[in-house]
């Protein structure tokens, strides 16, 4: 689940965009350009797998990364393979100490908002898949849904030289209905990572 101290870190990365949204485009170059880019932090559960509780994930970590086409400073279209892995907690009635993989896979879009100081607010929407195996369980069989997706983050691109660095919160949400369980779960995947551009 996620922790009040992981709440407040992602508003506090957050924050410089906030105060940064005012004034004309930083950016310089409006024409399209390949965007490559990959990121890793952590993995939050939004919601129990059971009505009671009794079955839960921990936080975990995730892994990701992906490539698309900017095609003006506004607006990105990307296709996207995220990795994360959770561990069922101590006191979960099933999957207690168990590791479940979870394989993001899909595209989305993202809106930015260039700022005179460099900073990117942007909003994540897109779909895809998700892919759930199970390592340290051999008779649950691995299953794939369909997952939608959402999210907020911040960029900072460098004068120049085409780099960026950004934080992102982004959640997947998905019909969980395998092992007895049927649940829409929002899995939040807060990361931090590196995005390079390739003008035509």
């Amino acid at each position: 689940m996620v922790t009040r101290s992981t709440a407040v870190g992602l508003l506090a990365i957050l924050l410089p965009a906030v105060v940064s949204a005012q004034g004309p485009s930083f950016e310089t170059k409006t024409g399209p350009s390949v965007i490559v880019f990959a990121n890793g932090g952590g993995n939050s559960p939004l919601t129990n797998l059971n009505q009671t509780g009794t079955a839960d994930l921990k936080t975990g970590w995730a892994l990701g990364g992906g490539a698309g086409v900017q095609v003006n400073q506004y607006f990105a279209v990307r296709g996207v393979f995220d990795f994360a892995r959770s561990e069922g907690s101590t006191n979960s009635t099933v999957f207690a100490g168990q590791r479940l993989n979870h394989y993001f896979y899909g595209g989305d879009v993202q809106l930015r908002y260039p700022t005179s100081g460099g900073f990117a607010p942007y909003l994540l929407a897109g779909a895809g898949a998700v892919t759930i195996d199970n390592k340290d369980d051999l008779t649950s069989n691995t299953t794939t849904r369909f997952a939608g997706k959402g999210g907020v983050g911040v960029e900072y691109s460098f004068p120049r030289n085409g780099l960026g660095l950004f934080a992102q919160g982004a959640s997947y949400v998905y019909k969980f209905d395998r092992d007895g369980f049927d649940k829409t779960q929002f899995d939040v995947l807060w990361t931090a990572g590196l995005s390079y551009r390739f003008p035509f």
